[in-house]
């Protein structure tokens, strides 16, 4: 979405949303496993047709008999963020918490993408150093 004024001056999460692997809550646990290890994240997004989020699946979960539905084994309610979240105030607002990845979300359930911490810590040090840049030209 174009953005005016100073909102187009600020890094949002949904800026820096990623594709990561995603699976239906009826495919088996072995499914998702399996994209998770293609793709080198560590987390499987359960989304609808509609791609709602109703769950994730990491850590144990993706380690359970891989013929599990993955409804049956997910974490239920996964933490999302919105896209118009400035990315700043994300990380230092969830700093001491360990998060490595943001779900981001519309306010309907909407799965985007995922922001990783270390791509937005990056990004946002590109940011700031693009302003610094043109603030001294």
């Amino acid at each position: 979405m174009p953005r005016e004024g100073a909102a187009a001056e600020v890094l949002w999460a949904g800026d820096l949303v990623e594709d990561v692997p995603t699976c239906a809550p009826g495919d088996p646990v072995g499914e998702g496993r399996e994209r998770v290890s293609r793709t080198g994240h560590d987390f499987c997004v359960v989304v609808n047709e509609e791609r709602i989020i109703l769950g994730l699946l990491r850590g144990d979960t993706l380690a359970k008999d891989e013929n599990a539905r993955a409804c049956d084994v997910m974490e239920l309610g996964p933490k999302t963020t919105p896209p118009s979240e400035p990315v700043e105030e994300l990380l230092e607002a969830r700093s001491s918490q360990g998060v490595k990845s943001f779900l981001v979300a519309t306010s309907h359930g909407v799965f985007l993408g995922a922001m990783s911490r270390d791509a937005a810590e990056r990004a946002l040090e590109e940011h700031r150093s693009e302003e610094n840049d043109e603030g001294s030209g």
